[in-house]
């Protein structure tokens, strides 16, 4: 009988919050609860993850911990102090886990569904390497210097999302290589796409979004209530 591959959410929740004037933004409340309690329950709630890690400013560790035990989320195994990069804050992460997938997710995307977790783990599973995105719908150019340069084909182009899923020791080894090399990674599929490794992809969700924005805070609040436009 083959040994089933066990599932760990990596949620990387270190950033500065840049744009959210100085807020940190994933313990702003939304709803009634600071923006990562959503992020952590929709995870719990998802089958197909086994445990959960969190790697998180100094500052927040304590916090975040205590949310946790309020809310009772029984697969947050560990609430760790991230890194000065993304990079390094999923890679301290992972080396907290002998999980065989590690499923990257952004602490600021609180609408993510049971239903997208579990079919980008599976895919996971499948290929070793998976993410979910979303077909470009708007024309998109290339501009430098104010000046657009170049018209894109869009249908060719997608937007992706988290969570990324990876074979946990792939993404190991890809960061590792990745960091050394000083290579600038917008994303985590970007150290396994370096190597190179092939990333599959299946439908992300529309509601599936980040917040960056103050802004966002009003759009991601009206999603969870189930009332948005």
């Amino acid at each position: 009988m083959k040994k089933r591959q066990r599932v760990a959410a990596i949620v990387p929740a270190a950033g500065t919050s840049s744009r959210m004037e100085g807020i940190s933004k994933i313990l702003t409340p939304v709803n009634g609860l600071p923006l990562i309690g959503h992020t952590l329950r929709a995870l719990e709630s998802c089958a197909a993850i086994d445990e959960i890690i969190i790697a998180a400013r100094e500052e927040d560790v304590l916090p975040i911990a205590g949310l946790c035990r309020e809310l009772g989320l029984a697969k947050v195994t560990r609430v760790l102090r991230g890194g000065e990069t993304r990079p390094l804050s999923v890679m301290i992460a992972l080396m907290e886990t002998k999980a065989d997938i590690a499923a990257v997710h952004d602490g600021a995307r609180p609408c993510v569904t049971p239903a997208l977790c579990e079919a980008v783990v599976k895919k996971a599973k499948q290929t070793g390497a998976a993410l979910p995105a979303l077909p470009l719908t708007d024309s998109a150019k290339e501009v430098k210097n104010g000046i657009v340069t170049l018209s894109k084909d869009r249908s060719a182009l997608f937007t992706v999302q988290t969570p990324q899923c990876f074979d946990a020791g792939l993404l190991r080894g890809a960061l590792a290589k990745a960091l050394q090399a000083g290579l600038p990674l917008t994303d985590d599929s970007a150290a396994v796409e370096a190597l190179p490794y092939p990333v599959h992809i299946v439908p992300g969700e529309t509601r599936n979004l980040k917040v960056t924005t103050a802004e966002d805070l009003l759009l991601v609040s009206a999603l969870l209530r189930g009332n948005a436009p």
